[in-house]
């Protein structure tokens, strides 16, 4: 119900198709939730239906419109930093789709939008919390790992110990046994091992929240000159910087992306994101930056462009 705190209110019945998470039609025609989805539906008092299988003639203009909203925002595909802002421009971009007139009724889609809305079941005080807790037991350096390959760190003082781990979509919570909280991590996908003490992983959150800059993993694993510039940026330039540094280290890796940024700063006194590109892709090829055995005097160019003008 990620929307709902911006519709304003709850859906009074929602229709699920293909929802494995959310239960599935028994041979006698009875509906088995899954027992998520259930507490889920008690939470926000709303009534469901799921479709019937292989029956894509009940919802075919829906089947359509899904179509339509892909191809407009969808290709090509896009590229974000976080869920959380990309999902809040994307919530922007659909109601701009909806000013327009309804194929039916003739009337703008957004202000039939704004009737269904006052329509609305109202929120609850607290929003559901979809996760789930397990109890586990940290490593010698003080780490627990999930799925055998994504590692999460909560010090090494919690070495050997029995711990309390939430598990949610986008999130992993450590709690001691008595509940206290020790550590939330950004949860890690895919195949690749993950470790959350990588500075890339804190990389993107610091691009929404650059006032924790200061005493950040990402900081203190940079190297100077690089660390001590970035230090006299303004917020808005900081989280410029961390974008080219995420970008970067997303296609060339953490190492050769903070080597890139070094040698343009040194290079040039400053940072662009077109010049920190070319040369991580130079060093990921193995090409050896260009060292001119003279000092490049540019103030020959100032004097060539000022004799035009006269």
């Amino acid at each position: 119900m990620a929307c709902s705190s911006v519709w304003g209110g709850v859906p009074r019945r929602i229709v699920f198709d293909n929802a494995a998470g959310v239960g599935h039609k028994r041979k006698d025609g009875g509906v088995r939730y899954t027992e998520l989805f259930a507490a889920f539906r008690a939470h926000y008092g709303f009534d469901s239906t799921l479709c019937n299988p292989y029956s894509g003639h009940e919802k075919g203009n829906v089947e359509a419109k899904v179509g339509a909203i892909r191809r407009a925002l969808f290709v090509p595909v896009p590229k974000a930093y976080g869920y959380e802002s990309f999902n809040a421009d994307l919530f922007e971009r659909c109601m701009a789709m909806a000013d327009k007139p309804h194929y039916r009724r003739g009337e703008r889609e957004s202000r039939l939008f704004e009737h269904d809305r006052a329509m609305l079941l109202p929120l609850p005080a607290a929003g559901f919390d979809p996760v789930a807790y397990k109890r586990m037991k940290a490593d010698k350096y003080g780490a627990v790992t999930l799925e055998g390959r994504h590692r999460y760190f909560t010090g090494i003082e919690h070495a050997g110990r029995e711990l309390i781990v939430g598990l949610r979509a986008d999130s992993v919570e450590i709690l001691d046994t008595t509940g206290k909280p020790i550590g939330m991590h950004e949860r890690a996908y895919g195949d690749a091992p993950t470790s959350s003490d990588d500075p890339v992983n804190q990389l993107e959150a610091l691009v929404f929240r650059a006032n924790a800059w200061p005493n950040s993993k990402v900081r203190d694993a940079l190297p100077d000159p690089l660390r001590s510039w970035l230090d006299q940026q303004g917020r808005i330039e900081l989280q410029g910087h961390l974008r080219t540094m995420l970008a970067v280290s997303r296609d060339t890796g953490w190492r050769t992306a903070i080597d890139a940024m070094s040698d343009v700063l040194s290079a040039t006194g400053t940072l662009d994101a077109a010049s920190v590109e070319l040369q991580a892709a130079r060093l990921r090829a193995g090409n050896e930056p260009i060292v001119y055995d003279e000092p490049v005097d540019l103030s020959e160019y100032d004097i060539a462009f000022s004799d035009l003008h006269h």
